[in-house]
């Protein structure tokens, strides 16, 4: 009997030090695997299609939605009004009517038309926590940018609607932290240029850049040849991005320089697919008068990745694996 008991007793023994040793091998496995909360990084970045799709519009509108590690909730721009109920729908779904932050680039129908229906509309139940810009003057405008002054007259009279709790004028160099997000404004509107494509060139550039992977990408608006000047004067490590908002829907913007500067892996085209075609009123691919074949040689030198509007809302994840198309 005795002799059983030591038996049973060494089985044990034996039963013990294999879990002990799965226990300890499956641990340390899991401490070389990706972390558990692998997902919950960076930043995902949506590119609104809306009514750059050929059912919705198909025409140009620029508008990105951006989530951070822990769920604050970014818009940039935001499109036109037409579309305004999808970004509405967005901001139901991530913030519950709640925007943490919204930036505006220029104050052009394209990019915040769907911004002005929203707080014009009584009907439209949202907060806005803060919403960062840099605008010129009314009679700025009016004198130099006349194809857009009734929307950036609009846009100067609503800084104040009382849906929006935070209207921050931005300044040049100033950083502005959101969750694991740093955002640094690069570049603001510049009232001694008159004598180019004012309205455009008024765009603010900023830059996004997830923390905690070390992941960025730069908005430039509707940048176009003066403000490539003032950009290439730039640290060019300010400029350096792994993805890049395409300047002026990605026709006749920035110049080559710039991109090459930014050097990025991921290009965004908020553009209809006409545009992203240069096809002039259907006459075939490259007939038109826009740059963006052009431009569109210029990434396929460096090798980018490109997403274009035209195909609908895409979310791009920012890791520290790098930059990766997901669906939701």
């Amino acid at each position: 009997m005795k002799k059983y008991i030591n038996i049973f007793f060494i089985i044990m023994i034996c039963i013990i030090i294999i879990i002990a040793f799965i226990l300890i091998n499956k641990k340390s496995t899991k401490t070389n695997a990706e972390p558990e909360n692998k997902g919950n990084e960076g930043m995902k970045v949506t590119l609104i299609g809306g009514s750059n799709m050929k059912d919705k519009g198909d025409i140009n509108s620029a508008g990105y939605v951006i989530r951070s590690k822990n769920g604050e909730l970014i818009i940039v721009d935001g499109g036109r009004d037409i579309d305004s109920e999808l970004i509405l729908s967005y901001i139901n779904k991530y913030g519950n009517g709640k925007v943490d932050h919204w930036y505006i680039t220029h104050a052009h129908e394209d990019h915040i038309g769907a911004l002005l229906k929203l707080l014009t509309d009584e009907n439209v139940n949202i907060q806005i926590e803060n919403l960062y810009y840099n605008l010129l003057t009314d009679d700025w405008y009016k004198k130099y940018d006349e194809r857009g002054y009734e929307t950036e007259h609009a846009m100067l009279e609503n800084l104040n609607n009382s849906k929006i709790v935070n209207s921050i004028s931005c300044e040049k160099g100033q950083e502005i932290t959101m969750d694991n997000i740093k955002c640094e404004i690069i570049r603001i509107a510049n009232p001694e240029i008159t004598n180019s494509d004012n309205g455009n060139e008024t765009s603010m550039v900023f830059k996004m850049t997830a923390t905690d992977v070390n992941k960025s990408i730069i908005f430039l608006g509707d940048a176009f040849t003066k403000t490539t000047q003032e950009l290439l004067k730039e640290d060019p490590s300010k400029l350096k991005a792994d993805a890049v908002q395409m300047s002026h829907h990605g026709q006749n913007g920035v110049s080559k320089e710039v991109y090459q500067i930014i050097d990025p892996d991921v290009c965004f085209f908020n553009a209809p697919q006409w545009l992203y075609d240069n096809n002039f009123n259907n006459q075939g691919y490259n007939t038109g008068n826009w740059h963006s074949i052009e431009v569109r040689g210029w990434l396929e030198e460096m090798g980018t990745t490109n997403y274009v509007a035209a195909d609908g809302d895409q979310t791009i994840s920012f890791t520290s694996n790098g930059l990766e198309k997901i669906e939701e």
